[in-house]
């Protein structure tokens, strides 16, 4: 039996290339009329990229990783690719100080440039105004820019991108895809009942749970949030439970948050990678979701809230990332935790609403990852 495709272990980007070729002809009988999408960086862990190209060969594309992006040159002159790109901070990786951040920006660009230069197309979606763990905002903030000048295609997921990024980084409107962050639905787990859920967590029936979900870093806002939670606690009478779950970030920062939680029982720390079998596990028994972050534009914890019919807490730029679904997402003033705190009694008073539930579920459904794949390749071809 032949196991799934390793991309990228022990093979040239010209392979991958030759391969996708030969299997765009057999699904469509034409490989000329295809297109070669290799997507930088590979985020392994992530579910997003695999739900984004779910599609691909249905609609013409063959969808690889790039490995490195200097790989691009060695290809021969007559093929062409579309490089789509996604996580611009990946380019900083390896850089000691804000001038190795420059070196390594500069480089980056310089190989987006050439690969333009060459006939290949350049994609960009644009996930975040800057990373959450931007280590060198100003170098990110120029890689952004001119990263958006070179472009051809710029996809967002929130309608309210280019307002929200015009302080940092202009896009051109006439680049621009707009096509949603896809659903989780039927790509996690979804058979437990919340009673189970409660109890595999060792939560009551009656305690009122709020969520904080995804990699921990000390730009998530998860500090912040703790510090505010006796003011929260003193508004429900002691019955909030908080629960913390994600990959651990790097060890000063967990040794903060292990002080803040070690002499609290109102706070369950998980700091590890959730299987996606797991996840259920944590959506089911909460109430209320929180991304309680200082900055973003969209956030697959949102979307999976709304997978599992569970009303969110977001910064109040991220309002508008879920179009159908606003009266389930509640909006805080990014940076204010007693703010935060507002929100998050608001939306525990919608969480037991059949309403906002059923409105989530269709929300889910509509959005699942093939229907989105379809969207955005359809946006895509429209403008190569």
């Amino acid at each position: 039996m032949r196991g799934i495709r390793q991309h990228g272990l022990g093979r040239s980007l010209h392979e991958e290339c030759a391969d996708g070729v030969a299997a765009l002809a057999a699904a469509n009988g034409a490989a000329q009329k295809g297109n070669l999408l290799a997507f930088f960086p590979h985020a392994a862990r992530n579910p997003y990229q695999r739900m984004l190209y779910a599609r691909g060969f249905d609609h013409g594309f063959a969808c690889f990783p790039l490995k490195a992006i200097g790989d691009v040159a060695d290809l021969p002159e007559e093929v062409k690719l579309v490089l789509h790109y996604h996580w611009l901070h990946k380019a900083f990786d390896g850089a000691n100080d804000a001038r190795g951040a420059k070196k390594a920006a500069d480089h980056f660009l310089e190989k987006l440039a050439q690969q333009k230069d060459a006939g290949h197309k350049i994609v960009w979606t644009v996930h975040n105004i800057l990373s959450h763990s931007a280590a060198f905002p100003e170098e990110e903030m120029q890689l952004r820019a001119r990263t958006a000048e070179i472009a051809d295609v710029i996809h967002i997921m929130n309608p309210k991108t280019i307002d929200l990024c015009r302080e940092i980084f202009s896009i051109d409107p006439a680049k621009v895809i707009e096509v949603p962050h896809p659903s989780y639905r039927g790509v996690y787990g979804d058979y437990l009942c919340r009673s189970q859920a409660r109890f595999n967590l060792g939560l009551q029936h009656d305690d009122e749970v709020f969520l904080l979900f995804g990699s921990l870093g000390p730009h998530k806002g998860t500090r912040q949030f703790l510090s505010m939670l006796d003011s929260l606690q003193g508004r429900l009478g002691g019955k909030a439970r908080i629960i913390v779950a994600g990959t651990p970030g790097e060890p000063r920062f967990m040794q903060e948050i292990l002080e803040i939680v070690s002499s609290r029982s109102d706070v369950q720390l998980f700091q590890a990678h959730i299987d996606d079998q797991a996840v259920q596990t944590f959506f089911k028994a909460a109430d209320v979701v929180v991304c309680p972050y200082p900055i973003g534009l969209n956030s697959g914890v949102m979307v999976t809230a709304a997978g599992f019919k569970c009303p969110v807490v977001v910064p109040d730029m991220m309002e508008a990332a879920c179009v159908g679904i606003e009266d389930a997402i509640v909006p805080f003033k990014a940076g204010d935790m007693f703010s935060c705190a507002d929100a998050c009694i608001r939306a525990l008073s919608m969480s037991q609403s059949e309403e906002i539930s059923a409105k989530l579920d269709h929300w889910a459904d509509a959005h699942r990852p093939e229907l989105v794949s379809a969207r955005f390749f359809e946006a895509l071809r429209a403008r190569l």
